[in-house]
């Protein structure tokens, strides 16, 4: 079953709204949990080193709580991560393997490969996570090493590689994915990722650099191949579109508050606090409608964060992939 999913069609499964808008909604069959908001890397694109919230790991017995309300609420997709490397987290593996046997169909994780060695992937095939997604954002090892601070080029090859050779000789359903934030700075380098990556990785998600909710500056980040294909990235303020996620999925913090945004690096768009009330109480509690009502009427500029996402103010009818497809490079993708 595993084997055949789809990274953009899982993508878009997840992301569907109702284009109403309605302001109370049924309970949405995602749900995001940071298991932790460490982070062993300083990316040129992430806010996350100047994140003056403290930083910490989410405790089993409240990861317990939030799956063993998932599930009663039958929630099938959980992902383990948001603002941080979940695989800093000590006990993750146990968090995996817990999501799975208490009955989320699908549980995944996005990371940046660096905390992983042999005996841990061993223990990814062990735990049933069923996809893993690495941020990877560059072609070669210079570009890479000087885009994401503290990360090894090296490291990360041999962690794809054996990853996917244990996949293979196991037969494991383990899907393996990867990321691609496109910059003016690693644009060209889209071959040479295909060169390294094309026979280890099953599906690249190619995402035009986005400004993290209003937390990074991005303008002079976008390269200009792309931008000079594209008419209207940024739609006029009228046609700003509300957030998908608040129609969507539940997102958790480290902390166990719920939050509207997976980019909230600091807690500014608390709803609830699952220490307290339940993840079905709090999904349409009156601060979480009240939310959706700034969003549909598009009075963004109340929120931190939202006044100015490249989600919402962004042309979605844009396909990035369609756009690379023009360039030689792109053929052999």
């Amino acid at each position: 079953m595993t084997k055949s999913i789809s990274i953009n069609r899982q993508s878009r499964k997840m992301s569907k709204v109702d284009k109403n808008h309605p302001l109370e909604v049924k309970i949405p069959n995602n749900i995001m949990i940071e298991v932790t908001n460490l982070c062993n890397l300083k990316c040129q694109m992430c806010y996350n080193q100047r994140m003056k919230r403290k930083k910490g790991f989410m405790p089993f017995s409240l990861f317990k709580k939030i799956v063993d309300q998932a599930v009663d609420l039958s929630i099938e997709n959980m992902g383990l991560y948001t603002t941080g490397e979940s695989f800093l987290h000590p006990e993750i593996f146990k968090f995996i393997k817990y999501a799975k046997q208490t009955g989320i169909k699908y549980v995944y994780i996005t990371t940046n490969g660096q905390a992983l060695d042999d005996e841990k992937i061993k223990k990814i095939f062990a735990s049933g996570l069923d996809s893993i997604k690495f941020s990877i954002d560059a072609g070669n090892k210079k570009q890479y090493e000087s885009l994401k601070i503290g990360a090894s080029w090296d490291k990360l090859v041999i962690t794809v590689k054996s990853l996917r050779k244990m996949r293979d000789e196991m037969n494991s359903p383990l899907r393996i994915f990867a990321s691609f934030i496109i910059m003016a700075d690693n644009f060209k380098d889209l071959l040479k990722y295909k060169n390294t990556f094309g026979n280890f990785i099953d599906e690249t998600d190619f995402i035009l650099v986005k400004n993290q909710g209003s937390q990074v500056k991005v303008e002079g980040l976008y390269p200009k191949e792309i931008i000079s294909q594209i008419k209207n990235l940024t739609l006029p303020k009228e046609k700003w579109q509300p957030c998908h996620m608040l129609w969507n999925r539940f997102i958790i913090t480290s902390e166990g508050y719920l939050t509207i945004c997976c980019i909230d690096f600091e807690n500014k768009l608390i709803y609830g606090d699952v220490n307290k009330e339940s993840l079905g109480a709090s999904w349409n509690n009156k601060k979480m409608k009240r939310f959706r009502e700034i969003h549909t009427r598009g009075q963004f500029a109340k929120l931190p964060l939202c006044f100015n996402c490249d989600v919402i103010k962004r042309n979605n009818e844009i396909d990035i992939n369609k756009i690379l497809q023009n360039y030689e490079y792109k053929k052999r993708f």
